[in-house]
């Protein structure tokens, strides 16, 4: 399965390892766009991966840390999808307060 490829609103991560990376591009997208999505479990082309042991607690982590590093506070909604037999997981934020920062830097 393949979820297309990335735009200046949505962005491809492999897994949450790359989750301050994830949160850097949700602050520049909400920078220029107020709005943007990044799906953990895609390879960069599109390509559903997965990732394994996905559970609520980890909803939860991601949730937290999004919010802990995106100033002003955004609320992500973060969902567990099911592609074929694949679990990823989708982050949408969206906001008007811009500039947002990243750990105190701006994108």
């Amino acid at each position: 399965m393949n979820l297309g490829i990335e735009s200046e609103k949505i962005e491809f991560k492999k897994n949450t390892n790359e989750l301050v990376n994830g949160v850097i591009s949700l602050s520049a997208m909400l920078n220029k766009h107020n709005e943007g999505t990044v799906y953990f479990g895609v390879e960069n082309n599109g390509d559903v991966i997965g990732q394994k042991d996905l559970n609520e607690n980890t909803l939860r982590d991601v949730s937290k840390r999004i919010s802990e590093g995106i100033k002003p506070k955004v609320f992500p909604i973060v969902s567990l999808m099911l592609i074929g037999d694949r679990k990823i997981i989708k982050v949408y934020v969206n906001g008007n307060n811009v500039p947002y920062s990243a750990f105190g830097k701006y994108y």
